[in-house]
């Protein structure tokens, strides 16, 4: 997608902790791959962490492919800290920064994301697609 589109930010929607282990395990294990397969292109991917809300404005601002592993627990209700006003942040919201991406969303078991809650979660993120 960033090859033949330009595309550079992903959010990679997972619905458990084992899952987004073996998403993380994957991207590990492929990078290698995909660099030499892509011309060394930038790439960098991370994990949520409602600790570290303040990573999210790299992910935004970064001019390299970003790849953002998310549970969907982490924002699928409005007291989860991504969605409240922070002080890491000039009192800008964190979920925010992934907003005014853009990103492509790719959804892992999809199966585990039908309910009306987590449809309007993943809306959220004001994907692209």
């Amino acid at each position: 997608l960033n090859k033949q589109y330009g595309f550079k930010k992903f959010v990679i929607v997972v619905p458990s902790i084992a899952i987004r282990e073996g998403v993380l395990k994957n991207l590990e294990i492929t990078h290698e791959h995909f660099q030499n397969l892509y011309d060394n292109v930038p790439v960098h991917y991370q994990v949520y962490d409602s600790s570290k809300v303040s990573s999210l404005r790299g992910f935004a601002t970064s001019n390299n492919i970003e790849i953002l592993v998310i549970n969907i627990d982490a924002f699928a209700k409005d007291e989860n800290v991504i969605n409240k006003p922070n002080d890491k942040l000039t009192g800008q919201i964190p979920i925010e920064f992934i907003q005014a991406t853009n990103p492509i969303v790719i959804v892992d078991e999809p199966q585990n994301m039908e309910t009306e809650n987590r449809k309007k979660a993943i809306a959220s993120l004001n994907p692209l697609c």
